[in-house]
């Protein structure tokens, strides 16, 4: 029998034939280098096809022919300093390193300076509806007033809130499942004046009714809510729009009047961010007519 596949025979009680080492040797290196030659074909051919990949995705991403001096370096990293390659057929205008520092939403609701938007209902409250983790509530009246006079705080919080410099308030009315929670925002000069709201004094907002708005709060039994981000206060007040009085845990009228509260808190975040994207581009056309005029010199 043989024993190996393409070894040499044994054959009992005769003689061994010692097997030709020389040949097994050569045939041995032939068939390792065609092995080696298999892999290492196999691997160029799939750095080429990676190398082509990566190649068409710059050369579709840039957009156009790029100079000598726009190509990184050997260390595979973007030069410290703006090349002075021609930069006209940018996107921007100008290169991405000499991008001014983009605006932040709170620094226009926190500096009287900056947040200039116009503040009245229409515009802040901007909508039908409020939506809140798949509940709707619908916006059925809005007013304004300038400072926070006495028919829109309750209690010693009117004169509170003036005396910390309240220069306007907004109110809404919102709706849904059987409740009714108005929302109320008064700006103040500050972010620090704003903060000192909470606890000022007692009172609360009071409900906007009338209209489209049902009778509601009249009678007690309410859910409030007091809070403040940047120069902005804000305030929710809840109840059942048939007029009950609301008590105990988990009530659709304790939930409105949370809810009323992250709607606030939205509406002053949007108003920041509308402020800060008009600001951005505001920045990036000065500097791309800037580099143009340079340019045209």
């Amino acid at each position: 029998m043989s024993y190996g596949q393409g070894g040499p025979a044994w054959v009992p009680g005769g003689s061994q034939q010692q097997p030709d080492w020389n040949a097994l040797a050569a045939d041995a290196e032939r068939r390792q280098r065609r092995r080696r030659g298999f892999l290492i074909g196999g691997g160029a051919l799939g750095a080429l096809m990676v190398g082509t990949m990566v190649a068409l995705l710059i050369t579709g991403s840039g957009g156009g022919d790029d100079g000598p001096d726009d190509r990184a370096g050997g260390g595979g990293s973007l030069p410290a300093e703006p090349s002075g390659a021609s930069t006209s057929d940018s996107d921007s205008g100008f290169e991405p390193t000499q991008l001014p520092p983009l605006p932040e939403p709170r620094e226009f609701i926190s500096d009287a300076d900056k947040d200039v938007a116009a503040f009245e209902p229409e515009s802040f409250f901007t909508g039908d509806t409020a939506e809140l983790e798949g509940r709707t509530y619908t916006e059925v009246a809005t007013d304004a007033a300038q400072g926070c006079p006495a028919e829109v705080f309750s209690g010693d919080l009117s004169a509170a809130l003036t005396e910390l410099g309240c220069g306007a308030v907004l109110r809404a009315t919102f709706t849904g499942e059987g409740v009714a929670v108005t929302v109320g925002v008064a700006q103040f000069p500050t972010a620090e004046a704003a903060e000192q709201v909470r606890g000022a004094a007692a009172g609360n907002l009071v409900a906007l009714t009338g209209g489209g708005a049902p009778s509601f709060c009249q009678n007690g039994g309410c859910r409030t809510t007091t809070n403040a981000v940047g120069r902005y206060a804000y305030f929710t007040i809840a109840g059942n729009a048939d007029g009950s009085p609301d008590s105990g845990d988990g009530t659709p009228a304790q939930q409105a009047s949370r809810d009323g509260n992250d709607h606030a808190f939205n509406c002053i975040i949007r108003r920041g961010e509308t402020q800060a994207s008009a600001s951005a581009s505001a920045l990036v056309e000065e500097r791309r007519r800037s580099q143009q005029g340079g340019g045209e010199d």
